[in-house]
């Protein structure tokens, strides 16, 4: 009897010392370890991680939405034309407004932003890079393109590239749907995705060194955005179904900060097109103390 008293009072005393299980060794809790983002190599097969892919964006500001889409209604009204509009803050968990009746279409030139980034990425291509983005030229366009391999090679080039900006539901084009115009170019990039990247554009050298570009856009282009202070932008047009596809994407300064805007329209010309981008930059600028801003792209 006394034996057992023993050893129950043996074991009792060992229960109360014991240490208390870690996180780790509790089979009922699991916490996976996530690493830096920056650590995270970005290929076309990359998921956002899951704590990424549950959140959810909060709702913007009704107030802005009310004004942007009165902007656009009013310049679609004038031109006859489907217009679109995005706009969000720089590195935001805010949702972008996206307000019109255009939301999508062929990317044209302004693909020629991520494809020049990757490019850069593999080799020093920066005179084809240079004439691609400041005057649009479709020929170092092209050269870019074909240095990234086969049209699979190419696409996922550009598409890691996305996914680096915040874009990972984009498919470029891989092979040419119309002869006379690039594969990549008839891409099609919604304004959402567009906005998107643009609000989060890569920090990598050669991103760097393209987003300078965007800041040097030859003058007979710098028209829409391009009439706005210290923009950096890029610009695309075409001919779709009977009519011209006019856009543009970028960010604009307000403030100590800037917005990510991206613009488009299908109008009946080019020089339509033009004007009705060139309302809508007026109107932003009509709207700068309402628009969403945050920390400008900062070269590292």
């Amino acid at each position: 009897m006394i034996v057992v008293v023993v050893a129950l009072v043996t074991v009792g005393y060992w229960w109360l010392l014991r240490p208390e299980p870690t996180l780790a060794s509790r089979g009922d809790v699991s916490r996976p370890t996530v690493s830096s983002p920056n650590s995270i190599p970005v290929t076309e097969s990359s998921a956002p991680s899951p704590s990424v892919a549950s959140s959810s964006p909060t709702a913007p500001d009704p107030r802005l939405v009310a004004a942007l889409t009165e902007l656009v209604a009013e310049v679609e009204t004038t031109y006859g034309a489907e217009v679109g509009l995005a706009a969000t803050a720089p590195n935001s968990t805010t949702a972008p407004v996206v307000v019109g009746s255009w939301t999508t279409g062929h990317a044209w030139s302004t693909i020629k932003v991520p494809l020049a980034i990757a490019a850069l990425t593999r080799q020093p291509v920066g005179a084809d890079a240079a004439a691609a983005i400041t005057v649009s030229d479709n020929a170092a366009a092209q050269r870019l393109w074909d240095g990234l391999g086969s049209g699979d090679a190419a696409g996922q080039a550009v598409e890691v590239v996305l996914a680096q900006g915040g874009d990972t539901t984009t498919v470029v084009q891989r092979t040419r749907t119309r002869p006379e115009y690039t594969a990549f170019g008839q891409t099609n990039w919604s304004l959402s995705s567009q906005v998107q990247f643009a609000a989060n554009f890569p920090t990598s050298p050669a991103a760097q060194t393209v987003w300078a570009l965007m800041g040097n856009i030859s003058g007979s282009q710098s028209w829409g955005l391009g009439r706005l202070p210290d923009a950096h932008f890029k610009g695309g047009w075409g001919p779709d179904n009977g009519g011209y596809t006019v856009r543009q994407f970028g960010s604009i300064a307000q403030g100590e900060g800037c917005v990510a805007v991206a613009i488009g329209t299908e109008a009946a010309t080019f020089d339509t097109g033009v004007a009705v981008l060139n309302d809508l930059a007026d109107g932003l600028a009509e709207l700068s103390d309402q628009l969403p801003v945050g920390p400008c792209y900062q070269a590292i």
